[in-house]
């Protein structure tokens, strides 16, 4: 129960699903979790990052909330300087936030909705690493996880001009980023986290297809533990699959 005490860890998009899982988990094992997410989520969807955060007090864990948008520098600058005054270091970092958009084709996607979605799933995640590097680099330690999927590299998953397309460039960007930080000794590592029962999946009709073969988000909460331990000189620059955790990986 204390695999990350001393740590200091934060998970974007945390006020539902797996960035609520993934934060749970990790104060769950003793970190000091800083969560975000968007005052309220723009779908409609339930959840809070104040009802995280009681979840996380009321199981005896520390945490700070802050209202961001990923996509706005000024707000993602303004968070990780809260973090870093109120515990002085930033050891991981969860990039969990972001949008989805299925099964649509380019004439139905407006060029406001393509910003819009690659807003948070590729600006976000470069604003927030952008943000606490710095602080990674000066303590030359640190472990930053970006969400990925299938669907970012196989066609075939469905994901769709958009939403693979937007991940396809986190996960480059993750290699890339790898690959010009590990001189300091911080790792960079993508996480597939598989098919999800989680209130966004909840709300696309043909997930209902399968949602007997999904998982609980909080699954996905051992191997976010491993990655969020590791560093440039034990793992990074690597994508990999939570259904794999355990076997091919994580061991």
């Amino acid at each position: 129960m204390d695999k990350m005490k001393g740590l200091v860890a934060i998970v974007t998009g945390a006020s539902r699903g797996l960035g609520r899982a993934i934060a749970m988990e990790y104060a769950g094992e003793g970190a000091s979790v800083a969560i975000c997410a968007r005052q309220s989520s723009p779908t409609g969807l339930p959840g809070t990052i104040g009802e995280t955060a009681q979840a996380i007090r009321d199981s005896g864990g520390e945490v700070l909330t802050a209202a961001c948008d990923v996509a706005v520098e000024e707000q993602v600058a303004d968070m990780v300087r809260q973090v870093k005054d109120r515990y002085g270091r930033i050891d991981v970092l969860v990039n969990n936030a972001g949008s989805m958009v299925l099964g649509e084709s380019i004439l139905e996607i407006d060029p406001a909705r393509w910003d819009q979605v690659m807003l948070a799933n590729v600006r976000g995640p470069y604003l927030f690493s952008r943000a606490v590097l710095p602080v990674m680099m000066e303590q030359r330690r640190g472990s930053i996880i970006n969400l990925g999927s299938r669907m970012g590299n196989d066609p075939s998953q469905g994901g769709g001009i958009l939403y693979s397309s937007s991940k396809a460039a986190v996960h480059m960007f993750s290699f890339c980023l790898a690959d010009e930080v590990r001189e300091f000794n911080i790792a960079v590592n993508v996480l597939s986290p598989g098919s999800l029962r989680s209130e966004g999946s909840a709300a696309i009709p043909w997930t209902q297809r399968d949602w007997h073969e999904r998982v609980d988000p909080r699954e996905v909460g051992p191997s976010a533990v491993w990655l969020a331990l590791q560093d440039a000189s034990s793992f990074t620059g690597q994508l990999v699959l939570r259904a794999e955790f355990g076997r091919t990986w994580g061991t």
